[in-house]
Formats: C-alpha cells, structure tokens, sequence
C-alpha cells in the first residue's frame, strides 16, 4: 500500500513539475518584453508557490491522519 501511495505521489509531482516547466519556458520564449516577461514570471511563481505549499500541508495533514488511524489501530490488536 505504501508503495503505491508513493508512486501516486511521484507521479502528481512529477505532473506538476512539468507544468511549471512548461509554463516558464512559455513565459520565457513569448513575444513581448523582458520587463514584463520577468514580471510574469515572478507573479506565476509566487502562485505555484502558494499552491505548492497548499499542495504539501494537505499531504502532511493526510498522513498524520494516516498515521494516527494505524496507530489506533494497532493499539486496538495489542489490546486483544
């Protein structure tokens, strides 16, 4: 199970790592000033940032949740 939740999570971020990639290289080589690209791209970074951070306090509040079920459930098979 924990191999496939791990997989699950390389590939979403593996998703959106190329999405930003992408997104950047687009900024990058778009027709318009330097100025305003760079502009841009410090605003679309501060996004993904954001949202990477959403992204990655979500993840943690799931597996500590994770973490407390199995550890009560394994307080419940001790005390059997």
């Amino acid at each position: 199970m924990a191999r496939k939740i791990n997989t699950t999570m390389t590939d979403a971020l593996m998703l959106v790592g190329g999405g930003v990639v992408g997104a950047g290289l687009a900024l990058l080589l778009a027709p318009q000033s330097g100025k305003k690209s760079r502009r841009e791209i410090t605003r679309f970074s501060r996004t993904v940032g954001k949202q990477g951070d959403k992204v990655i306090r979500n993840i943690s509040e799931n597996m500590s949740d994770f973490a407390e079920r199995v550890g009560g459930m394994t307080a419940m098979l001790h005390k059997r």
